[in-house]
């Protein structure tokens, strides 16, 4: 008898959870209409809700690895389109965590080193010491990302740009050309801003 009812049990246990995460997968594109019709604030909402739910069945780690980072990724785009860049960066390192410690998804790495760019142009602007060498040193942490981004995908021309924007800033700095560095600085945006297109796209 044990050996009949242990089957059905997972079986059981696997068709629900199908059904649950069809039902994830439409709450998924849900968000990413919420997004495209202006409301960022209402798709985070909705990806934090599809996060917990998979949370609470335990089964985070166990829906496929695209969708699991798509979910993770798009939260932490959206969490940095709104300026929240510690709460964007501790999504990046949840997914690292879940997947091991370590990340092969170029985007994330992007994503990092944006964030580090711009916490560190935010942090300049709004600091009355204006240490440059913290701002050398965040600046060289956001190229490290963004290079380390590049290896994964050499093609991504959003990533080369961005590459080639932080190493000109920190070229500035090493001339010491603070004039131009302040112009530059004054046109970073550290605010609001949208985020590529959602749901995050193709997967390495």
């Amino acid at each position: 008898m044990l050996i009949k009812i242990v089957p059905a049990v997972v079986l059981l246990v696997v068709t629900v959870i199908g059904f649950t995460y069809d039902s994830l997968l439409r709450d998924m594109d849900q968000a990413g209409k919420a997004y495209s019709q202006g409301d960022p604030e209402a798709a985070l909402t909705r990806y934090e809700k599809i996060e917990q739910r998979l949370g609470s069945l335990g089964a985070l780690r166990l829906i496929p690895v695209k969708d699991r980072r798509n979910l993770i990724l798009n939260q932490a785009r959206l969490l940095y389109a709104l300026g929240r860049y510690d709460d964007a960066l501790e999504r990046i390192n949840r997914e690292t965590e879940i997947g091991g410690g370590s990340n092969n998804d170029g985007r994330f790495l992007l994503l990092k080193g944006e964030i580090a760019f711009r916490k560190a142009m935010k942090n300049y602007r709004e600091s009355p010491q204006k240490d440059s060498r913290l701002l050398e040193e965040a600046l060289h942490a956001a190229e490290d990302s963004m290079r380390d981004s590049l290896r994964l995908n050499p093609s991504d021309w959003d990533g080369k740009y961005n590459f080639e924007y932080v190493n000109f800033v920190r070229n500035l700095m090493n001339q010491n050309q603070q004039g131009k560095i302040k112009i530059l600085m004054e046109n970073v945006r550290v605010e609001q801003q949208r985020p590529p297109a959602l749901p995050a796209d193709l997967s390495p």
